[in-house]
């Protein structure tokens, strides 16, 4: 049978699926006449787990977790009345053993592995996990190496680290067998045993859990990705483990009303996005939706009907994650070669995971441009979790002249770090990439009321340095007992580790400058035992912000002062051995005093060609009630430079009349100025601002408009960090106000202001994944790879973040 246009082929899916529908609803009719679905479960089944968080576990008397939620949801969905309370939890291996040979048994969460294929039935998958050897290193081990032979293993009896240990290479005499997680955790303090071999997730958690000193341990080796699944006692009725099965996938698959599946909300629940390498490049995909756009503008129903039957090319045979799908313009999903169960649904106005509504942002977009990219998360065909996704669209006419929004997409290869420990409040201020690409972090710690500075530093494969502090962590905290804070970091040209903040002295907070030797401990020949104090003369909060290691080991350092009655932007110079260089400015300190008794700010300092010096930050001018941002240049010697704006110094205001401020600057090989900052709008909220100076101190006309660009969302949008690529296009760290969340995100400009339309959504790389949080800092290193770093806020605590993104995905 022939169908003459495209309202035809919709109704005939449209009917199919609400003949689906009927015959569903009436074989539940049938199968329970009071309306409630009836019961296939076994009548003794019995159902058992672990402490395994973040997959199952006890909390206030209550049992959570990942796999908790998920298996009660499928007994809700196949009518059965067992809930969690009907759960036991206990010992692993005397779970196993019962699951081995009792009929009608669930053990979970389990890693399916080859030994144990034949031992039970399988529910699943769960969730894709790694496994791991956790160690304690330390400077004097012998144990930070990638040769498994030489460990001293622990593993718990019938845990699946002790097969997987075995695969790597080691042999069964190096294996410890104990009963429990904390008993293998304390073989490791006490160094009776090297390592622990365990799933990394729960190993984290349950780490928290029993060991001493958490932050002591971390993953030493890879020794296998698993996927999880629910073990069913191999006896047991066949049909009933179909049944759970299918009950799962349906889970995973079926949309509810708000756009994503049940398994997702579940998983976003308890885990990040997850990230993982994609054999999909961007070229494979636009070139698959522009193959499939000509064969629809060719023959509409044929393509569309090759689509929904997963023919090649819509679908990759071996890459399950490539493949196309169709909307019309008013968003019914037409063809789908990925998920055939969706189509026919009207999808507009349906969010993913994170409530992104990004299907209606590629039907709109498809409209307005033609083509482009939109980011969202989505489960992935071929792996369990949820994964961030690119997906690019295009809009065409068919054959039959209607429209149609063409859409394929790949799950990108990020990188991301969570941070902080489990007690902990963290946020990273800002970052910087050392020449050998090891990444340091700067910011606070907050454990137990009282905000530490806290430095990172990592390997460029994320991995803790562990020659760095104590397991690639520095925590100073003064002796006041009170609030301390790190907002710039940097290095030097001997791998030496400089930090400016603040301390605060028992009575109101002083500047910081801390020095640290490569491995971490204080440089005790810089200052005082590694830190240089320095204080204002007024009562208040003095603290350094920005600083920048010169040619000569000197640091020059920005920030403000607190006078008599007001603060006061300065810049002061210190020597390589930490002593404030007096033949600099007025004896040793620049203090801009232009503004009599209002305040101003220094946030950022950078040198140009010549060594001149430029801060940035801000100033109230008199008659002025807020801030306009400033933007200063000195000579070598710390004295203003009078052939820059005004003896020195430019100001700028927005429109809104303030508050504005200069976060960050950079000087171009010409001597052009690039200030980062945030000014007021008109509705009195914040919009992300751009500006580029001439030499002079006038605005460069020919950078965005006059000068200036604006970026200004629906609400709060701030910025602090940027970096410039070696293409010269300049990308922006900061946050952005979306659908009522303050959102991590980047934006990326051309080198003459213009937005990068080429750069994730319209030139804007957003985070929504990540939930509410902030981006501070941004660098790029020489393949084109980013790095940003900052927090977000997840389950009412602050957790620092690292992100890693190759070119490939922007």
């Amino acid at each position: 049978m022939e169908y003459s246009n495209i309202q035809e082929r919709l109704l005939l899916y449209m009917t199919h699926f609400r003949c689906y529908l009927f015959i569903s609803l009436f074989l539940l009719l049938v199968l329970n006449t009071s309306g409630i679905l009836a019961d296939s479960s076994p009548s003794d089944l019995l159902i058992l787990t672990e402490e395994y968080a973040p997959f199952n576990y006890l909390e206030d008397g209550t049992l959570k977790g990942l796999s908790v939620d998920l298996l009660e949801s499928a007994f809700h969905h196949m009518g059965s009345s067992i809930t969690r309370d009907d759960f036991s939890l206990g010992s692993w291996s005397e779970a196993y053993q019962t699951a081995l040979t009792r009929n009608n048994t669930i053990l979970f969460t389990m890693a399916r592995i080859p030994e144990r294929e034949d031992k039970f039935q399988w529910a699943g998958p769960i969730i894709t996990d790694a496994k791991v050897l956790f160690g304690i290193p330390d400077e004097n081990s012998s144990i930070l190496h990638n040769d498994i032979t030489s460990y001293r293993i622990v593993a718990i009896s019938d845990d699946s680290g002790y097969q997987l240990a075995l695969d790597a290479g080691a042999s069964p005499d190096q294996v410890i067998v104990v009963s429990s997680a904390g008993e293998a955790i304390r073989m490791v303090e006490n160094g009776t045993a090297d390592v622990w071999s365990y799933g990394e997730m729960a190993g984290n958690e349950q780490i928290n859990r029993y060991a001493n000193n958490p932050e002591k341990f971390t993953p030493l080796l890879d020794i296998g990705t698993v996927e999880e699944y629910f073990a069913i006692q191999k006896d047991t009725d066949p049909a009933f483990v179909r049944e759970l099965n299918d009950t799962l996938a349906t889970l995973k698959t079926e949309r509810t009303e708000s756009g994503s599946s049940e398994y997702e909300q579940i998983v976003y629940r308890y885990l990040p996005v997850q990230c993982a390498e994609s054999e999909i490049t961007s070229q494979m995909v636009t070139d698959l939706v522009n193959l499939t756009a000509e064969a629809i503008a060719e023959n509409t129903l044929e393509t569309l009907d090759k689509i929904n039957a997963g023919d090649e090319p819509y679908k990759d045979p071996d890459i399950p994650g490539l493949y196309v799908f169709v909307y019309t313009i008013d968003g019914i999903l037409i063809a789908d070669a990925g998920n055939p169960h969706l189509i026919g649904k009207k999808m507009t106005g349906k969010g993913d995971v994170t409530g992104k509504m990004f299907r209606d942002e590629m039907i709109t977009g498809a409209i307005d441009h033609g083509t482009g990219w939109v980011h969202y998360v989505f489960s992935h065909p071929a792996m369990s979790g949820i994964f961030p996704k690119k997906s690019y669209y295009r809009l065409v006419t068919g054959s039959d002249g209607s429209d149609y929004v063409v859409i394929s997409g790949r799950y990108m290869s990020c990188a991301y770090l969570w941070q902080s420990s489990k007690e902990s409040h963290d946020r990273s201020i800002e970052m910087d990439i050392q020449d050998d690409g090891k990444i340091l972090l700067a910011g606070t710690r907050n454990e137990t009321g009282q905000k530490d500075i806290l430095v990172l530093r990592y390997l460029p494969t994320g991995k803790n340095d562990l020659s760095f502090g104590n397991n690639g962590a520095v925590i100073f905290s003064g002796d006041a007992g009170k609030d301390d804070y790190a907002f710039g970091v940097t290095y030097d040209t001997s791998g030496n580790v400089l930090v400016a903040g603040r301390e605060h002295n028992g009575h109101d907070p002083d500047m910081i400058l801390l020095k640290y030797l490569p491995d971490g401990t204080p440089d005790t020949d810089f200052g005082d035992n590694g830190v240089v104090r320095y204080a204002g003369p007024g009562n208040g909060t003095d603290s350094f912000r920005g600083l920048f290691v010169q040619d000569d080991g000197a640091v020059l350092l920005t920030g403000e002062m607190n006078m008599s009655h007001h603060k006061e932007m300065i810049a002061v110079r210190v020597s390589p051995d930490g002593i404030v260089d007096e033949t600099f400015a007025d004896s040793g300190i620049f203090i801009l005093n232009r503004t009599d008794d209002a305040d101003s700010y220094g946030f950022a300092i950078a040198p140009d060609k010549e060594g001149r010096i430029v801060l940035t930050g801000g100033i109230v001018v008199p008659g002025d009630d807020n801030s306009s941002i400033a933007t200063v240049r000195l000579q070598k010697n710390g004295e203003p430079d009078s052939s820059f704006g005004i003896d020195g110094l430019a100001i700028y205001q927005g429109d809104g009349g303030g508050p504005d401020y200069g976060n960050w600057v950079s000087v171009s090989s010409d001597d052009k100025i690039m200030v980062l900052g945030t000014e007021t709008d008109t509705h009195g909220s914040y919009d992300i601002v751009l500006l580029r100076y001439c030499p002079d101190g006038t605005l460069d006309t020919s950078f965005g408009d006059a000068g200036v660009v604006v970026y200004g969302g629906s609400g709060y949008d701030y910025a602090w960090g940027k970096t410039i690529q070696d293409d010269g296009k300049i990308v922006i760290a900061g946050t952005s106000e979306i659908q009522g969340v303050t959102t991590p995100i980047l934006i990326r400009y051309n080198p003459d202001g213009t937005p990068d339309m080429t750069f994730g959504e319209s030139g804007i790389f957003t985070f929504e994944a990540f939930g509410p949080g902030m981006l501070y800092g941004v660098h790029a290193d020489s393949d084109g790879v980013l790095y940003a770093n900052g927090y977000i806020t997840k389950e009412g605590r602050d957790i620092s973040l690292l992100v890693k993104i190759p070119a490939e995905n922007f």
